[in-house]
């Protein structure tokens, strides 16, 4: 080959390496922006969808000074315009790699080989005397850090900010009616819950469950010692009672179930919404019960963090088969069971997340939440259970630490609403309403 040939190639291939850097951060922006544009889960997210579409148009724009600025008279502003592209291609991809890092690496990692090639490329022209044809070259400095900053900025705004001051708030409450007594000697006890979303962003109802539990008066004449109590703690009992001995299993759970409606593939709370729901609990009237106690709960999602893609609602599976023996593909992992044979019910779906930056640097994560069917435990009348988890199908099998759990409600608004402790005594709920 000629020596003026050989050359020539010296010079092109850093033009051409140069030029396929900001084809494909072109490439890389356009992909994100165009799925945000139509499918972000917020209005600040499709702006943001809107700035990485100009940025990949700015991409472009810099492939074409590129090859203006390799001709004998380059144009005034083409060296700008290509360091602009370049700068534009290391900020993106200097992200990315912080996401990647804070997430998984997923095939899209493939774009991280752009950071060094734009690092390359920028010393390159450097060393070229491009930098230093630029026009108004500390205008231009300022200008371009005024960009950059304007561009964390945003994502701050939409991935941080934004998030933290919509808040999600759900309150659900709990409470008896006056019972009556049938003709065939059952006791029919009325039960009120009560679901509202007071907070600003619409939320996934993920689960409910409330429980009923009752217990006959264990009333003692002779005050009990401190022994007794640290019986009482030892069994697991939550009241230190001086004329109550309540014995092991003293509690009977006399329902258990789920409250907020299910509705199409996955249900939602808008703000605002409240949804009150009736119940009736039957019981026999020679049980002769004294202390009954309702508790309430509601496991939620935020919808502006993720959007659940499968049909969540008939995602149902049991941990028993069809024979109904216990130890189906569905169980629940022993961290949720104890390693003991405890019975559930799992929904579960794949979710997505808020923006296409984040969906595509973060490994598939799925929503999961089981109804966990426990017997009313010892003194407590708390049994039943429900346990939700955000993260990798691997994930689910092990307890999430402090610090999982705290990001599982801060990225995604996983969270509870728990309505307390509701008791009474059913003589007390018996007695005619006082006249004014």
């Amino acid at each position: 080959m000629p020596e003026s040939q050989r050359t020539s190639w010296k010079q092109l291939v850093p033009w051409v390496l140069i030029a396929g850097t900001l084809g494909a951060t072109a490439v890389e922006l356009a992909l994100f922006g165009a799925s945000d544009v139509t499918d972000a889960l917020t209005y600040a997210g499709r702006i943001g969808g809107v700035v990485l579409l100009t940025a990949a148009i700015l991409e472009v724009v810099a492939v074409g000074a590129l090859f203006n600025l390799a001709r004998p008279r380059p144009a005034k502003y083409s060296g700008a315009l290509v360091v602009v592209g370049l700068l534009i291609c290391v900020l993106t991809n200097v992200v990315l790699l912080v996401l990647h890092l804070d997430g998984a690496f997923t095939p899209y990692a493939f774009f991280l080989i752009l950071l060094p090639c734009s690092c390359w490329a920028l010393l390159r022209l450097y060393r070229a005397g491009v930098w230093s044809s630029i026009p108004h070259p500390k205008g231009f400095a300022a200008g371009v850090g005024l960009a950059g900053v304007l561009a964390v900025a945003n994502f701050m705004y939409t991935q941080v900010y934004q998030p933290y001051t919509a808040k999600a708030l759900v309150a659900t409450t709990v409470e008896f009616g006056t019972p009556t007594v049938r003709p065939n000697g059952s006791v029919s006890l009325p039960l009120r819950l009560r679901t509202r979303n007071t907070g600003d962003v619409a939320v996934y109802v993920l689960g409910s469950l409330y429980q009923v539990s009752a217990r006959p008066s264990w009333y003692v004449s002779r005050p009990r010692q401190d022994r007794d109590w640290l019986q009482d703690l030892n069994t697991g009992q939550r009241d230190l009672l001086c004329y109550t001995d309540i014995p092991p299993y003293g509690h009977e759970l006399l329902a258990q179930g789920s409250f907020v409606g299910r509705s199409g593939p996955a249900p939602t709370l808008e703000p605002g919404a409240d949804i009150v729901t009736h119940k009736i609990v039957e019981f026999p009237k020679e049980r002769a019960y004294e202390v009954l106690t309702a508790t309430a709960n509601v496991a939620y999602l935020r919808k502006d963090r993720a959007k659940l893609i499968d049909d969540y609602t008939r995602s149902g599976a049991s941990s028993w088969d069809k024979e109904f023996r216990y130890g189906s593909a569905a169980k629940a992992p022993e961290w949720i069971t104890g390693g003991s044979p405890v019975n559930t019910f799992r929904f579960q779906s794949r979710i997505e997340h808020s923006t296409a930056v984040l969906e595509h640097t973060r490994a598939q994560h799925y929503v999961t939440l089981w109804w966990v069917l426990h017997e009313v435990v010892s003194e407590s009348p708390f049994g039943p259970d429900l346990v939700a988890v955000v993260g990798t199908r691997e994930a689910l099998e092990r307890r999430p630490t402090a610090s999982e759990t705290h990001r599982m409600k801060e990225r995604y608004g996983l969270a509870y609403a728990a309505s307390g402790t509701h008791q009474r005594s059913l003589s007390e709920l018996q007695k005619p309403p006082a006249k004014p």
